[in-house]
């Protein structure tokens, strides 16, 4: 049967300096823009220091990113500033440094390392060789306290260079760098052996470490390792994990950091480009962006943004400045003026149709990116149309992808579709998401966020029916109800998607029509059931209209036990009752709405407040006992199909019942749409069509459907 839907406890050292001071010290107010004001910079180093130390604890893995891109803005501003590099003693001083002499005045010191561990253990405590318990972030970071590494290393780098150390400093630190490669801490065959956030988020530090200090031990051990995670990426051309906040980021500056420490950058080029390449696949230039599996939203008050554009991201996410700041290094390696721009969009939120911007836009863009400003590299939109996008390009080109769009110039709509099929357990079910769909600044649709279908026992951890339930189709045991699925929990789980649907690539395609309108198809075998399989197509109208329509097969094991649908994974409306309704439609605001900057008076945003309308058109729906009465995506004010309205004149609405007899014909699958002039002509003879979109929505929402 086949169905068509349409629809710490730390201790101060003893500096010198009494701990009320480092009580009133605000440590929120840095790292800083610049420092090039600072009129007593003793004052500030010497608080900071004394602040930092009396912490009880800190972040060893993400607590090191900011002070690194402090040290990037010191460098790439022709190390001008110099209370900045005081600032970043201090830093060091205090976080690697003294925190390292306070473990031996504990009898610790021993335990202390400043790239990773695969000692035994959980996230909070690993267990030394001799039996001794280290604890995260206090000894160090556990196994992801890497992450931090290469900023540590760099910080150090930068520090040497300016003679900023003491010989007793130095020797402390290769004493750390010694100890924290050696094997109580490190089995560089144990962990990630090929490439992920993981392996390549703390080799970045370990690379910079054995470039430093190259007698240190397990160099030997630590480049075999290095070796083999970066040949894993290369000679599959990729990497496989994607839920792109948080992991993406790590990943991709890990990838940098290896392949500055290693000499790959030049030698390596043409592969890292192409990870580069695909990941500018995901940006667009409509201020607002997602990805599989990890639910963003941008910031409601961008005058922090703009006032601290280096540590504060437009999106409203730890790793938002992070990413940003990946594209600003790949820029700069490949004086690339695309990376340029996907840095931009990332950092700011990019540049509204009109490219007109209020001054505040501009002189954060000075701040963040005076480096290219200095040298005349300006940011370029890049070419992109509808297309599947690959995994390894170079080599596998494997299907992992649908985007739709037009072009990706600010205000052009743009949606994407997640197919790939090989996950990892807990990053998997995102195989056939709709994972975004934006239009003129505004997005419509995201995705739900990670881990929203973790059970702890029988117990929801996530905060949300689970992922399966949403921007797919849902099929559903009957005796749930839709469109909770159980997913993982107890006894009572259902078939679900998870290392079961399997995508069936030559299905896969995406292309333009002359006009700029973009259609996409997928399929899945196994989709929720053995022999069942899921076909969806889409159409994205250059107006911004999304039209998706599902057809489902289902598998013998399934029978007449089960309910279908999308369901979609939109904004709440305030003050909307929960619930089922008897309407089959209904608006939803969108998630976010892309802003050009405060100005004075107000906020200059890109248009006006965007709603999405999913509708239902009951005649599009047969009466099938497995079919759930849920929405189709989009479409507003659908009309009775009339040959007129359908097809070019002479062409009859009754020559395409049904994709299958297109094919079968082999008519085009475009050629048949009415044009722009066309409709215009036809405008007094649509009744309900008050303006030409709307118009032609209807016409392409009905080719869709039939």
């Amino acid at each position: 049967m086949t169905t068509r839907i349409h629809w710490v406890l730390l201790f101060c050292l003893g500096l010198g300096m009494p701990l009320a001071k480092a009580e009133e010290f605000n440590l929120s107010e840095h790292p800083r823009h610049d420092y090039l004001n600072v009129q007593n910079i003793d004052d500030m180093e010497n608080g900071l220091w004394e602040a930092l130390g009396a912490q009880e604890r800190y972040s060893f893995s993400r607590g090191w990113w900011k002070w690194d891109r402090l040290r990037q803005r010191y460098v790439d501003g022709g190390r001008k500033d110099e209370n900045a590099i005081r600032i970043l003693r201090a830093v060091f001083r205090a976080l690697i440094l003294d925190w390292h002499a306070r473990c031996e005045q504990r009898g610790e010191g021993d335990l202390f390392y400043i790239f990773f561990t695969t000692n035994s253990g959980n996230k909070v405590q690993r267990k030394s060789t001799d039996g001794r318990t280290l604890q995260r972030d206090h000894h160090g970071g556990g196994y992801h306290g890497g992450w931090g590494g290469a900023s540590r290393m760099r910080i150090y780098e930068e520090l040497i260079r300016q003679n900023m150390l003491t010989e007793a400093e130095r020797a402390r630190m290769k004493k750390i760098v010694h100890q924290s490669l050696s094997s109580p801490f490190l089995n560089f065959k144990s962990g990630s052996q090929h490439a992920d956030n993981h392996s390549f988020g703390n080799g970045g530090g370990v690379a910079l470490g054995i470039k430093l200090f190259p007698d240190a031990p397990q160099a030997k051990e630590a480049r075999a390792w290095l070796d083999r995670i970066w040949n894993h990426m290369a000679e599959f051309g990729d990497w496989t994990e994607w839920n792109y906040y948080p992991y993406g980021p790590i990943f991709l500056h890990g990838l940098v950091d290896i392949a500055e420490a290693t000499g790959r950058l030049e030698s390596e080029k043409e592969l890292i480009d192409a990870i580069g390449r695909r990941c500018l696949q995901f940006v667009h230039g409509s201020g607002v962006r997602g990805g599989p599996n990890c639910g963003i939203r941008q910031r409601t008050e961008l005058s922090e943004v703009y006032a601290d554009p280096w540590d504060v991201g437009y999106y409203n996410v730890e790793t938002s400045s992070r990413d940003a700041n990946f594209w600003y290094r790949m820029a700069q390696h490949y004086k690339n003026p695309e990376y340029l721009w996907a840095a931009e969009q990332v950092a700011l939120g990019g540049r509204p149709p009109s490219g007109q911007v209020p001054r505040q836009y501009h002189d954060a863009y000075k701040k963040r990116f005076s480096w290219f400003v200095e040298r005349g590299i300006e940011p370029r939109v890049p070419k992109m149309h509808a297309k599947v996008g690959l995994l390894s390009e170079l080599k596998n080109k494997i299907k992992e992808r649908i985007y739709l769009n037009n072009g990706v110039e600010p205000g052009k709509p743009y949606a994407a579709f997640f197919l790939y099929d090989k996950k990892d357990s807990h990053l998997d079910n995102v195989s056939g998401f709709l994972y975004e769909y934006s239009f003129n600044g505004a997005k419509f649709l995201h995705s739900s966020g990670k881990y929203n279908n973790v059970y702890s026992g029988t117990d929801l951890r996530g905060g949300g029916s689970g992922n399966e339930s949403l921007d797919a189709l849902l099929v559903v045991h009957k005796r749930h109800q839709f469109p909770v699925h159980p997913d993982r929990k107890g006894d009572e789980r259902d078939y679900r998607r998870m290392y079961m649907a399997k995508h069936l690539p030559d299905l896969a395609r995406a292309e333009n029509n002359d006009t700029g309108d973009a259609y996409g198809q997928f399929g899945f075998a196994e989709y929720f059931g053995p022999k069942s399989r899921w076909i969806r197509k889409a159409v994205l109208t250059t107006e911004g209209y999304l039209i998706v329509a599902d057809e489902y097969q289902v598998g013998q094991a399934l029978g007449q036990a089960y309910h279908a649908g999308p369901v979609w994974h939109l904004a709440r409306e305030e003050d909307r009752k929960l619930g089922r309704q008897d309407e089959n439609w209904f608006g939803a605001p969108a998630f976010a709405q892309a802003d050009a900057g405060v100005e004075e008076g107000g906020v200059a945003a890109w248009g006006t407040p965007a709603e999405v309308l999913l509708a239902q058109p009951h005649a599009l729906f047969p009466e099938q006992p497995l079919m759930h009465r849920a929405a189709v995506l989009v479409l507003e004010g659908l009309l009775p199909a009339r040959d007129y309205l359908i097809d070019l004149p002479g062409i009859q609405a009754a020559e395409f019942h049904t994709e299958r007899h297109r094919i079968a014909t082999g008519r085009p699958r475009w050629h048949s749409l009415l044009q722009p002039e066309l409709l215009r002509q036809l405008a007094d003879d649509c009744p309900g069509a008050a303006t030409f979109r709307r118009f032609r929505l209807a016409c392409c929402g009905y080719f869709l459907a039939e």
